[in-house]
């Protein structure tokens, strides 16, 4: 269990005897708790509603309401649905036990009960409920921290997109007019995205709200590897689109052609100077739309394949010296965004040595012709 501070912990203890309720009280203050007690299943309801109990000790037997009767009412309280809920039974109460957890119960405990056995448990669903308590803040905290940080890029990626813009107006080369355009795109898709995101997280939708609909899976890959062609040039690698007809893929295009960019992007990384990455096109033996993306890198250890679509996970540096480790988030999003599309991504070692990441997509539909009479 974490190391978590419990003193101060407010427990409700209820019960119809009072001389329980003083037992109990003493022992749970000696441990310095926060104790309040109830003298039967309606005062325990009033009380529970108005202070808010982070454990409750429960009679199972009481003569207004009976503990299960309790619980069951506790959880429906504003702020309770989650409060540990420990009862204190007879021991002829066993029957009533699976009663007992199918309303929510955490634990039980069999009078007369052992001091040390009684805090123990106490001790354990507490600390479980500060730790959830811990883990959901940092999530928020996580939460409004990557809202604050993709809303302050927005100044950055505009300030970018600008000056783009003014040097395309410039009397440049060629390359230097698309490398201009590839930045203008670039800042311009992270701009969309991040103003997709903010207004998802304002609606309380999913993050990627898939935009399903065909289109010609090679011209996309193209698009992708020209959005690359700056990092490939830098790495000195090739990029080589093989297709062949035209195939055309049903998905979310903008969704995947950001699976193409991380493919691409991590096949170039882990390419030897002076070799091609290769883009292949084509239908799958079952008819899909299908991508594969190759390279001569190092290719990927055994242990790295089990690591490969986890979310955080650390992969090992495999390959160039130097290389700092991935966090795995890229292809995790990726085979996330591939699944949800109906699709499948997966890796495989390439014949001759390197890697191979593909994936499939449903095929896509040819556009209807506009007849009219």
């Amino acid at each position: 269990m974490p190391d978590i501070s419990l003193e101060g912990a407010a427990i409700l203890v209820v019960d119809d005897q009072q001389s329980n309720l003083e037992l109990l009280g003493e022992l749970l203050t000696r441990q310095k708790y926060r104790v309040m007690s109830a003298l039967g299943g309606r005062q325990a309801l009033l009380v529970a509603a108005a202070r808010k109990p982070e454990l409750v000790l429960l009679d199972m037997r009481m003569p207004d309401l009976s503990g299960i009767e309790v619980c069951r009412r506790l959880h429906k309280l504003e702020g309770l649905g989650d409060v540990p809920v420990v009862f204190l039974t007879a021991a002829t109460d066993h029957d009533s036990l699976v009663e007992a957890f199918s309303v929510g119960a955490a634990d039980y405990l069999v009078k007369p009960f052992v001091a040390d056995e009684l805090l123990a448990r106490v001790r354990t669903h507490l600390t479980i409920k500060r730790s959830r308590a811990r883990l959901a803040a940092l999530a928020r905290e996580r939460e409004d921290l990557t809202i604050i940080v993709a809303h302050d890029l927005k100044n950055p990626l505009a300030n970018i997109r600008f000056a783009a813009k003014l040097l395309q107006q410039r009397d440049i080369d060629d390359d230097s007019h698309q490398l201009a355009e590839d930045i203008l795109a670039s800042a311009n898709e992270a701009l969309s995205f991040i103003k997709r995101y903010l207004g998802t997280r304002e609606r309380g939708e999913q993050l990627r709200a898939l935009e399903v609909d065909s289109f010609d899976l090679a011209e996309l890959a193209a698009e992708a590897a020209s959005l690359q062609k700056a990092a490939a040039k830098a790495a000195d690698v090739g990029i080589v689109i093989d297709d062949g007809d035209t195939v055309l893929a049903r998905g979310d295009r903008m969704a995947t052609r950001n699976v193409l960019q991380n493919l691409l992007a991590n096949a170039i990384h882990h390419s030897p100077r002076g070799s091609n990455v290769h883009v292949v096109v084509e239908r799958s033996y079952d008819g899909s739309a299908q991508c594969l993306v190759l390279d001569r890198g190092p290719g990927i250890s055994s242990r790295n394949q089990e690591l490969l679509f986890k979310r955080f996970a650390r992969l090992a540096s495999e390959g160039r010296p130097n290389n700092s480790q991935s966090t795995g988030l890229g292809l995790a999003i990726a085979k996330h965004d591939i699944d949800a599309m109906h699709g499948h991504l997966w890796y495989e070692p390439r014949a001759g040595g390197g890697s191979a990441f593909g994936f499939v997509l449903p095929m896509g539909e040819e556009p209807r012709a506009d007849v009219r009479a």
